[in-house]
């Protein structure tokens, strides 16, 4: 029988061993091809500019994918090997030459990789359409998006995790040709080397993540380019990770296991004696747990944040549902009457009318802070401000307004409605408007213009009425009429009419202002909701093969417990200690990690998500308390038996 037909006898045999592996996989492949297809499929590239946005989320998503899946797969196909050792040796002293059976380890792996991407694949096309929908409704399309079969992102799938595959099949034909006969009988029984205390390393970890943390929630204040401080707070986290499980840990357990009050109580000795003993094999593997629990919290943390941050700032991007310049004051009452006899006669009703007077601005800024584009802004009296605020009806305005008010040498800044998220610090600085010279009392991001023609990049300054009186004196106000009507959403026809009437033939209609973030936004915040599910198949996966393989090697421990007479419920409280702490580890770590990240996102949107954070920390938790307690059942039954 040559290998490849052995290779197939023996996945079909061992399909119970792969099970939960192969359900990841195809999940992983399913996922990826929908993110691949994005990019090809005909309804979204006729939307060129949101597809921009998408083809973005998507190769972000399906790198950070990949990346993932490498290392799951790297993991969980040394937990296989390790688990077939003994089956390695059994072969070998049969005969076999460990050139073939290590052909057979690798052809075996491959049959693996090909059905898992036959059965990915064919769950990938099958949800295809309905993926293809729900990204649809997330980014707003109003298009019926057809079933169709992406022959290159196949190719793309085939070619990408076909390199993986055979990597791995190398790897295992390596393994298994270098592999000695009695180390693969006896590999159960090595015992783990005592870990050696490294204080500088230890005490390095801790000190990187602190100092992650520290660049993540300073950042702003500092005024740090966001790219570099986020790299920055990545790589010093990452790294401080795993010095912190490789040795900071390995200080505190040896500590703990000197301390007999502390070790000598119920089933202690033998869970932590276990952790401790296996820190120096297990390290990598929690401090990956830890990242991937971050990985989980944040991005189901971060697309709940991005939905609830879009459908709060709608307002502020659309305040209206469409709005003109006027500038003469003389042909004003002429021009609303015109545009109110369109309204009605295009079967919208009118619900209301806001009239907004500006005053255009130069501002400088003291030193060489840039905050307005050619130092060109906005002013408008606080009057007029609290006018629109109570026209829009904007929540909290009351004490929104009282927060905005400014003293006679005050301004309140009121950043631009195009500024999707920006960490702008402006509190407190001192600046000129057209030669007088203010403090900044307050720096807010609320309704005003919206994303209107001319008025949608300019940040808008608050004054007193007095001292904007005094400012306005001698020049021109420009006043944006801004309307509400019925039906907005389907108001183009009215849009193209009223530029006839206002002067200039310029209408900012509902949909025009809408801007291309928001639509990047909603994409994110579905395509981060499957790499959330993607995170935690991935977290469970590690970790399950991590808590099964520590119970491969205690099998025989427990085995000798139970003959000194440890009783069933004293070897279940040992493990599910023992598991508790393999768990609640790099899970309490990478959920600090995620609320560090979550903060760092909030400076950035200059927002706050804590009913976010608080519900991705709770759902996680929740899960894994689930799965805690079925994997601890596993590990009991592995080491006692039925």
């Amino acid at each position: 029988m040559n290998s490849i037909k052995i290779a197939f006898k023996l996945l079909r045999n061992n399909l119970q061993i792969y099970e939960f592996y192969l359900i990841v996989l195809v999940v992983t492949v399913a996922t990826y091809y929908n993110f691949a297809a994005i990019q090809y499929n005909e309804t979204f590239e006729q939307i060129a500019e949101r597809i921009q946005s998408a083809s973005v989320a998507s190769m972000t998503c399906g790198f950070v994918l990949l990346c993932t899946v490498v290392f799951f797969m790297w993991h969980a196909n040394g937990f296989f090997f390790k688990r077939r050792q003994k089956e390695t040796g059994i072969y070998m002293l049969a005969g076999i030459s460990t050139s073939k059976i290590g052909r057979v380890f690798a052809f075996e792996s491959i049959l693996l990789g090909v059905l898992s991407l036959l059965l990915g694949l064919a769950a990938g096309i099958l949800f295809s359409k309905l993926f293809f929908m729900f990204l649809g409704k997330a980014m707003y399309l109003d298009v019926d998006i057809a079933f169709s079969v992406s022959m290159k992102a196949i190719i793309q799938l085939v070619i990408v995790f076909g390199l993986i595959f055979i990597a791995l099949g190398f790897k295992n034909y390596r393994e298994v040709k270098k592999s000695q006969l009695i180390d693969m009988l006896n590999a159960t029984k090595v015992k783990p080397t005592v870990p050696q205390s490294n204080y500088l390393k230890g005490l390095s970890g801790v000190f990187f993540i602190l100092t992650g943390y520290v660049v993540a929630t300073g950042f702003a204040d500092w005024r740090w380019d966001l790219l570099l401080s986020s790299m920055a707070t990545l790589i010093l986290v990452s790294l401080g990770t795993y010095l912190f499980f490789g040795s900071f840990l390995t200080i505190v357990f040896s500590k703990l296991i000197q301390s007999k009050r502390m070790i000598y109580k119920s089933v202690r000795l033998v869970s932590i004696s276990n952790i401790f003993f296996r820190l120096k094999a297990n390290y990598r593997s929690l401090a990956m747990t830890a990242i991937l629990a971050a990985a989980t919290v944040t991005a189901f943390s971060v697309s709940l944040s991005f939905k609830q941050y879009a459908e709060d700032h709608k307002i502020i991007e659309v305040p209206y549902s469409l709005s003109y310049v006027s500038s003469d004051a003389m042909k004003n009452d002429q021009v609303k009457e015109g545009v109110t006899e369109a309204i009605q006669a295009s079967g919208h009703q009118l619900a209301g009318w806001n009239e907004v007077r500006l005053a255009a601005v130069k501002v400088e800024y003291d030193g060489s802070k840039k905050i307005d584009s050619n130092n060109e802004a906005f002013a408008i009296r606080y009057s007029e401000l609290v006018k629109t605020l109570e026209f829009l009806k904007v929540e909290d305005r009351e004490s929104l307004l009282a927060e905005l008010k400014p003293q006679d040498d005050e301004v309140s800044f009121i950043l631009n409605a195009r500024s999707l998220a920006s960490p702008i610090r402006v509190k407190g600085d001192s600046i000129r408007l057209n030669g007088g010279t203010y403090t900044v009392k307050e720096s807010r991001q609320v309704p005003v213009t919206g994303n209107a023609l001319g008025f949608g990049s300019k940040n808008i300054y608050v004054l007193s009425d007095e001292q904007y009186n005094k400012m306005v004196t001698g020049t021109s106000e420009t006043t944006l009429n801004g309307l509400r009507i019925t039906d907005q959403e389907h108001s183009e026809q009215l849009v193209k009419n009223l530029t006839a009437l206002v002067p200039g033939g310029k209408v900012n209609g509902f949909s025009t202002q809408y801007v291309q973030d928001y639509y990047t936004l909603n994409t994110f915040f579905f395509l981060g909701l499957i790499m959330s599910l993607v995170f935690v198949l991935a977290t469970f996966s590690t970790i399950y093969f991590k808590i099964l393989s520590d119970a491969l090697m205690d099998q025989e421990q427990y085995e000798i417990l139970k003959k000194v007479g440890m009783s069933k419920l004293e070897i279940q409280r040992s493990v599910y200690l023992q598991v508790g702490m393999a768990f609640l580890l790099p899970v309490v770590v990478g959920i600090i990690h995620s609320v560090a990240a979550m903060d760092m996102l909030e400076d950035i949107m200059n927002a706050s998500f804590f009913l976010q954070i608080a519900l991705g920390i709770g759902l996680f938790a929740v899960l894994m308390i689930a799965f805690y307690i079925g994997i601890s059942k596993n590990y009991t039954k592995m080491v006692y038996g039925d």
